[in-house]
């Protein structure tokens, strides 16, 4: 057993419950201080998980409760660490490897057998102990399925043990089993439980009048005041007020009571309190842009987003544009004087993804979300993670890998879940200049508009007022080490030199990580343009990166670091690669992603949702360049080339040959002959 220095560990020890504890509690402090490199508090977990799959050998007077015990306890510091930084993989994993054999990371799917658990919780010498180490890590099981959907089997298992557990005297704490309610309560409403979510939700209402000054307060506040349908005695809009004048909160928390009281109200008392509101949410905004590290930005204004949920639905269901995006700006950090001007079509999450104003869904059906999950897991095998659903849709490991026998079904779900003809008839007659996307960030709304040849408007990004495009006049071409990149090279060469103009290669031996970041934060070209490969972990998105060798590659971090050029106009960064215009899309909205977090006023980004093959990649970019050399602006261009790009083959065999570049894309085209959903579907525009 790897223990700390000067600690005994004996048969002894381990059989009594007190003792076993305080050895938990000293391993716990040692995780506690490796958690600053995650890699070492995996080891370390490992290594003490397999030595008390030993116990059996070594000590074989250890009763069995008691190494069930000291796995959960030593499960529990990743599990939570995994909790606290929004790392569901992380957390599936310990959760499993607490309750079961040690999980590696990256196994797959595993089955539990949670008998020894039941055991140690009926146990006479250990069943207080385990009730406790359960209760530490309800939190966190919970928290998984009720915002990753994972690890639903376990949730379902465990979800009456807790019930027990915590609907006994709840209201005298202690603050762990609180927790542990709070969590379990949210997943008792999403299974439609309402008499347990009930019963539940009374205990904690009275726990929050009785201790006021719990650090819990704040969130059981929240909790409560904004389940719907109510699970308290106290009306919502009551518990809210109360809380507002009552407790010590954060900014946060109140931002949150704030919302639910407003939108609560009816329409003419609401436009009076939405000042005040806003005043909240531009002080939150103002503690959330403060944070350097752009993974975690992107991560804090998910959650910020997620927390003014009930808002954007109000504003969306009334039409209210101008407060919508008056929000949304504040939201993403966005000064008034950056705002965009012209008028933009929200899309935003439900059961259905896209509603007129006035139309906005009460919430509920979650069908059509369901099926597109599915299809979306089993087309790209990956995770689309998205709040709400009810089936366990975390993939592990999300490999990436696509199956076009699938296609099908993943454009049929599409359909099902975005009603592209009302939406392009929308944004035709709203003239609109770009798209808000709250969507699952997956979802090629672009090529299924351009397949129904509705308007490929721009998905709005940076939510700020884009430049005017730069005239193209210069090209520089980054070519790595993936297949079709010398086709691709010659086809923009000979694309561009026809119209006059320049197009500098940086061919596979000279790409270099540092090479290509001095050339981005320089003013020397007008489009960068990246043909090589891409990688973007879907529930891992920190790890993202261009890889333009075998040993060189440019990781998301320093790329969202580089600095663009400042000028009065912007330039276009072309990301042909796998991958690039992916974003996270775990739990709560988040855009950190290779083409979404360098995406600003001075520069728009066309890059891919997903993996894209090598032929593909050449077709697309070889109908981009040839837009771009006609003298088309950025978004013209990206239009013309993605509806041209979803034409008949003979169509784009014709027209290569009339540029002169039919011999360079021969094999190319000869690999796009038959395309599905998944080729057509990946390019998008950010701005």
């Amino acid at each position: 057993m790897r223990l700390p220095a000067g600690v005994e560990m004996d048969a002894e020890a381990l059989g009594e419950p007190r003792s076993l504890v305080g050895v938990a509690m000293l391993l716990q402090q040692v995780q506690t201080q490796l958690s600053t490199s995650e890699h070492a508090l995996e080891q370390f977990t490992m290594a003490l998980l397999e030595d008390i799959q030993g116990l059996e050998r070594s000590y074989p007077g250890v009763p069995g409760p008691a190494r069930v015990v000291l796995a959960m306890m030593v499960c529990w510091v990743p599990a939570r660490y995994g909790f606290e930084h929004a790392q569901p993989l992380a957390m599936w994993r310990w959760l499993h490897s607490a309750f079961g054999p040690p999980v590696a990371a990256d196994a797959g799917d595993t089955e539990i057998d949670l008998a020894p658990l039941d055991g140690a919780l009926r146990d006479e010498t250990f069943g207080v102990a385990a009730q406790a180490a359960l209760i530490m890590l309800a939190p966190v099981l919970f928290h998984l399925n009720n915002t990753a959907q994972s690890a639903d089997e376990l949730a379902g298992q465990l979800s009456p043990v807790v019930l027990t557990l915590c609907g006994d005297r709840l209201a005298q704490g202690p603050e762990q089993r609180v927790e542990a309610a709070a969590h379990l309560l949210t997943y008792l409403m999403g299974r439609q439980r309402r008499e347990e979510a009930c019963a539940l939700g009374h205990e904690l209402e009275a726990y929050l009048y009785a201790r006021p000054g719990s650090p819990l307060a704040g969130a059981l506040a929240v909790l409560l005041a904004g389940a719907q349908p109510s699970v308290t005695h106290r009306e919502p809009a009551v518990i809210a007020r109360w809380a507002l004048d009552r407790l010590d909160l954060n900014p946060y928390t109140a931002l949150s009571l704030k919302t639910i009281t407003a939108v609560r109200m009816d329409p003419g008392e609401r436009g009076a309190y939405f000042p005040g509101v806003v005043s909240q949410l531009e002080a939150v905004a103002a503690l959330v842009e403060r944070e350097q590290d752009a993974a975690q930005l992107s991560r804090d204004r998910g959650t910020l987003l997620s927390m003014s949920g009930p808002m954007l639905h109000t504003l969306l269901q009334e039409g209210d544009h101008d407060r919508l995006m008056q929000w949304l700006s504040i939201w993403h950090g966005v000064a008034p004087d950056q705002r965009r001007r012209k008028r933009c079509v929200v899309l935003a999450a439900g059961g259905r993804g896209w509603f007129r104003p006035g139309t906005a869904p009460a919430g509920g059906d979650d069908a059509p979300l369901v099926r597109l999950t599915a299809a979306m897991n089993a087309a790209l095998g990956r995770s689309l993670v998205t709040k709400g659903l009810h089936i366990s849709a975390l993939t592990t490991p999300a490999t990436g890998c696509k199956h076009d026998a699938y296609a099908p079904e993943l454009e049929a779900a599409l359909e099902d879940y975005l009603d592209t003809a009302d939406l392009a008839d929308f944004a035709r007659a709203e003239k609109a200049d770009a798209f808000v996307s709250l969507l699952p960030s997956l979802i090629p709304v672009q090529a299924l508009l351009a397949r129904r040849q509705g308007p490929v408007l721009p998905l709005a990004v940076s939510l700020r007022q884009p430049l005017p495009d730069r005239p193209v006049r210069s090209v520089q071409l980054w070519c790595g080490q993936a297949p079709f990149t010398r086709a691709e090279a010659e086809v923009l060469a000979t694309v561009f030199s026809y119209a006059g103009i320049r197009c500098d290669v940086v061919g596979p031996d000279e790409v270099s990580r540092s090479s290509f970041l001095a050339a981005y934060q320089q003013d020397d070209y007008d489009v960068i343009w990246v043909a090589a490969h891409g990688r973007h972990p879907m529930l891992a998105p920190d790890e993202s990166s261009i890889l333009l060798s075998s040993s060189e590659q440019v990781p998301l971090q320093e790329l969202a670091a580089a600095v663009v050029p400042s000028t009065a106009e912007r330039r276009l960064l072309v990301l042909n690669t796998c991958d690039s215009a992916a974003a996270n899309a775990q739990g709560p909205y988040d855009d950190f992603g290779l083409a979404r977090s360098v995406t600003s006023p001075g520069q728009a980004v066309v890059g891919h949702l997903w993996p894209v093959p090598g032929g593909a990649a050449v077709v697309f970019g070889a109908l981009l360049a040839c837009e771009l050399a006609d003298g088309n602006g950025f978004a013209e261009a990206f239009e013309a080339a993605l509806c041209a790009f979803q034409g008949p083959w003979h169509n784009l065999a014709y027209q290569f040959e009339g540029r002169g570049v039919g011999a360079e894309i021969a094999e190319a085209l000869h690999d796009f002959r038959d395309p599905t959903l998944l080729d057509w579907g990946s390019p998008a525009f950010l701005e």
